[in-house]
Formats: C-alpha cells, sequence, structure tokens
C-alpha cells in the first residue's frame, strides 16, 4: 500500500475511535453529539478515499463526497455549541443541516443514477460547494476565533485555541481535496489533515476537559489508542479478503465500524457511570441531611416539652401553670407540617400567591448570610425606594434568592463583593444578584439553567434550574449575563401589582 493509503487508514480509525469517546457523553455534554457525528464523517471520508484506490469502485468517491458535505454542519454544530451560540443561532444550524443534506442526499441517489451523477461531479456543483462552504466555515470560524480572544480563563483559552487549530486543519486541507475535485493542479491534503487534526482534538477532550473531567484518565486513552489499533487491522484484513466484491466489502467495513464505535464507548460509559452513580449518591445524600436539619429541630423543640409533661404528670403535679408546652406542641406540628408542604412544593414548584414585599424578602433571606460566609464576602444591598409588591409565594421566592446567593458566595471563594438589589424592570419588579466571582465560559452559561447541569463537584445541578422554575411558574422570566473574570449577574424579573389590588389580596390572605 502506499503513504497514503496507510494515512487515510489510520486516520479513520483513530476518528472512529475519538468518536467513541464523544458518543460515551451524548445527552451528558451538548459538545459529544456534534464531535461524534463529525468524527464518524470523517472517517468515512477517509475510508472513502481508502477503498476507493484499493478496490477501484467509482462507487466510493460518492459516498466519501457525501461525507465531506456533512462535515460542513456537523463542524458549525460542534462550534456554536462550543461558543455557546447554539440556542440563540439554532435557525442557523438548521438551514446549515437542511442545504448540505439536500446536496448529500443527492449525492446518494446519484450511486443508483448515472445520469444524475453526470449532472452532479461539475465544476458549477464544485463551485456552488466552495461558495457555500466558505460562506458557512468563515463565519463559524470567526466565531471561534472571537471566542479565543474573548477568553480569560487560561484552561478555556488552551481548550479553545487546540479546538480551533484542529478544526482548522481538518477544514482548510480538506479544502485541498475539493479544489483538486474542481480539476485545480493542487497537492490533495485531506488525509493528512484529518490525521493531524485527530491528536488536537483528542489533546483537547482528554488533557484539558473538553467534555468534563470525567474524561481525562489516562487509560480511556489507551483504551482509544487501542481500538484505533485494532481498527486498522480489521480494516485491512476485510478489503484484502473482499477486494473484489464491493458489495460485501460495503457490508464488512460497516459491521467494523460499528463494532469500533460500541467498543469505546461500552470502555468510557463504564469508567463514566461509576463516577456518576457515586455522584448521584452524594447529591441524595445532601438533599437527605437537608431535610434532616429541617425536620431535627422542631422534633427536638415536640420532644422536650413532651419529655418535661410527661414527668410534671408522674410526679402528680397539675398542667394548669405550663399551657405554653402546650402551645409549644402544637406550634412545632405545625412547622412540621409547613416543611413537608414546602418540600412538596418544591418539587412541584406550584406558587401560592399572595402580594410580596420585595425589601423585606431580600433582608430575610441575607440576615443570616453574614454568619454563612464571615470575613468573605461584603454583602451590599441596593433596595429601590417605592417599590410595589410582586404577587407571589414567599416560600418558593424566599428558596429561589437563597439558592442564587449561595451559588454567588461559591463563586468566591477568596472573597469578593457580593450585591443583591430590589429594582423597577420596566412596568415590573426584579431581584438581581450579582458577584466578582470568576464567572461562566460560553457553554457553562448557555447550560446553567439545565436540569443536573453543574460545574460544582459537590453539586446537585438542581439550583438554578429549581430558580428558573420558580420564576417562570410566577409569570416572570430569569437572565444570566457573566463573563470569565468579570463575575456573574442573575436578574429574576417578576409581574409587580398596583397598590390596590396589593390591599385587597392581603385583605383576602387575613
Amino acid at each position: 500500500m502506499t503513504g497514503g493509503m496507510w494515512i487515510s487508514l489510520v486516520a479513520c480509525a483513530g476518528q472512529l475511535a475519538l468518536a467513541g469517546l464523544s458518543l460515551a457523553r451524548v445527552g451528558k455534554n451538548p459538545l459529544a453529539l456534534p464531535l461524534s457525528v463529525l468524527c464518524i464523517a470523517l472517517s468515512t471520508w477517509n475510508f472513502c478515499g481508502f477503498a476507493g484506490v484499493r478496490a477501484d469502485e467509482g462507487g466510493w468517491r460518492l459516498v466519501g463526497f457525501t461525507a465531506g458535505l456533512m462535515t460542513v454542519p456537523f463542524t458549525l454544530h460542534f462550534i456554536l455549541t462550543f461558543v455557546g451560540r447554539r440556542r440563540g443561532l439554532a435557525w442557523a444550524m438548521y438551514g446549515t443541516y437542511a442545504v448540505f443534506g439536500v446536496l448529500a442526499l443527492a449525492m446518494l441517489v446519484a450511486l443508483f443514477a448515472p445520469s444524475l451523477e453526470a449532472h452532479l461531479l461539475t465544476l458549477r456543483f464544485g463551485l456552488t460547494v466552495t461558495v457555500l462552504t466558505v460562506l458557512v466555515m468563515g463565519w463559524a470560524f470567526a466565531l471561534l476565533g472571537l471566542h479565543v480572544l474573548r477568553s480569560r480563563h487560561p484552561d478555556e483559552r488552551a481548550r479553545a485555541g487546540l479546538v480551533l487549530l484542529g478544526l482548522t486543519l481538518v477544514v482548510a486541507l480538506l479544502m485541498t481535496e475539493l479544489a483538486a475535485e474542481l480539476g485545480l493542479e493542487m497537492v490533495r491534503l485531506g488525509h493528512v489533515g484529518t490525521l493531524l487534526g485527530l491528536p488536537v482534538m483528542a489533546t483537547a477532550a482528554l488533557r484539558f476537559g473538553l467534555f468534563g473531567d470525567d474524561l481525562g484518565a489516562p487509560r480511556l486513552a489507551l483504551h482509544a489508542a487501542g481500538i484505533a489499533g485494532l481498527g486498522v487491522m480489521a480494516y485491512l484484513a476485510v478489503v484484502r479478503l473482499f477486494v473484489a466484491q464491493a458489495g460485501t466489502l460495503i457490508v464488512c467495513t460497516t459491521a467494523v465500524t460499528f463494532a469500533l464505535v460500541a467498543a469505546t464507548r461500552r470502555g468510557v460509559t463504564a469508567y463514566v457511570s461509576r463516577n456518576e452513580r457515586l455522584e448521584r449518591l452524594a447529591t441524595l445524600g445532601r438533599f437527605s441531611a437537608q431535610m434532616a436539619h429541617d425536620l431535627k429541630n422542631p422534633i427536638a423543640a415536640m420532644k422536650g416539652a413532651a419529655q418535661y409533661l410527661k414527668v410534671e404528670h408522674a410526679q402528680g403535679r397539675p398542667w394548669d401553670g405550663h399551657g405554653e408546652f402546650l402551645d409549644l406542641l402544637l406550634e412545632q406540628v405545625e412547622r412540621l407540617d409547613r416543611v413537608v408542604d414546602t418540600y412538596q412544593r418544591l418539587a412541584r414548584v406550584e406558587p401560592l400567591p399572595r402580594p410580596v414585599n420585595l425589601h423585606r424578602l431580600v433582608e430575610g433571606v441575607l440576615s443570616l448570610q453574614a454568619f454563612a460566609s464571615p470575613g468573605k464576602v461584603t454583602i451590599l444591598r441596593e433596595l429601590a425606594p417605592n417599590l410595589p409588591p410582586c404577587a407571589g409565594d414567599l416560600d418558593l421566592l424566599a428558596n429561589a434568592l437563597e439558592n442564587l446567593v449561595r451559588n454567588a458566595c461559591e463563586a468566591m471563594p477568596e472573597g469578593g463583593t457580593l450585591t443583591v438589589r430590589a429594582l423597577r424592570d420596566g412596568a415590573d419588579v426584579a431581584l438581581e444578584v450579582e458577584d466578582t466571582g470568576e464567572g461562566m465560559d460560553a457553554r457553562t452559561r448557555e447550560r446553567a439553567f439545565d436540569d443536573f447541569f453543574t460545574t460544582k463537584a459537590t453539586g446537585s445541578g438542581l439550583g438554578l434550574a429549581f430558580v428558573r422554575r420558580v420564576v417562570e411558574a410566577h409569570g416572570g422570566e430569569v437572565l444570566l449575563t457573566s463573563r470569565e473574570g468579570r463575575g456573574t449577574v442573575v436578574r429574576m424579573r417578576l409581574p409587580a401589582i398596583d397598590g390596590s389590588r396589593a390591599c385587597a389580596e392581603a385583605g383576602e390572605a387575613a
């Protein structure tokens, strides 16, 4: 075999190994899906180049062209997700999928329609694809380059730089293949680009935590390298055995591809699942500890009062002068009932709206915060005067604000300034919590309010998701602004009620 064929084969197996690593995180990390399908498309393109030379079959050229076309929307999907613009620019992403999907489908149909193939593999079609690719990739790489320049955290800048370098190697050198197909005098370097881009992207994933720290173990890299080596040997054996049988060759190479991806995914998933089980158990333990803390005080008070009354009864003393103990028992029973009701409403987020004074709400939440972080965090209050009340559930809003305050304090382990504001927001009112911590990167910012998403080793991923549900249940909106190195601001916008309505609702509540 020639050197180019070996490069294609090694790149193919390596891309499949990286795809396996990515597939293990699909559903848990938004970068996993676009990177895995991008790697599979690149591996398909590499293998088509290898098989087309080895088997001398024209159909491989069309399949390779199809895979090459789909690398464009896959790359855009990955870049938009990486820079935290996937949701905001979803229209562009899905539009690119639609356009290049139609072009790729036409290529596949041409496998069975030679007349269509003659119309597609022309200079005009190639120039159209080139213009579309340059426009889409130029815009995507501009977004990625801007993200690199704006990144302040060293690890994020390293990740972004590696991703930019890896994708540049892949896409730029892949364009030489398209230029050669158009008849230009150009050295084909696409296979070299995918091979060089592979270790760069693997370094971003394994060394700089592209999917999180759970993929940083060296044994995962060794596992992927072993799978890639087996893939090379399997592809060589299949092509050597069935080089003259195109149909059998396609079936066998497809089976090898699925086996490689499945083997890699299985090995990574076993490692990751173990860590996730431990995290879920830790979260359950923290939730149980919080519930035990909330129930322990009223139970202890009830026990003390009951023991005292029991001793008084055993000694034959009347209870006439101990009515306060009976009142205490009733109060603590009601307190327990409120605790249970609060936990039920925390799960369902069903507000019981009453007029809520935002000044009192803020003061109540912050009254004990100074004891929680003494000397570390400076707490500032900025409460606009003459704020109208909002129609809300005091317990749920207090819990939501407590979550934001606690997150802000945890974002400043070395100390900083926590500012809580109550202010007008147009016709509405708002509560705003600002910290001077490290801030969030683009991907964390986009997923901050997702259920079970957390960047903390001891976090549950429920805090900000709960805040979002509470605010939306009140007919409001929650907004987050954050920049690395500049802190984070979270605003809860809530509908205001006028004074006459507030008085009427307060009278009904009484």
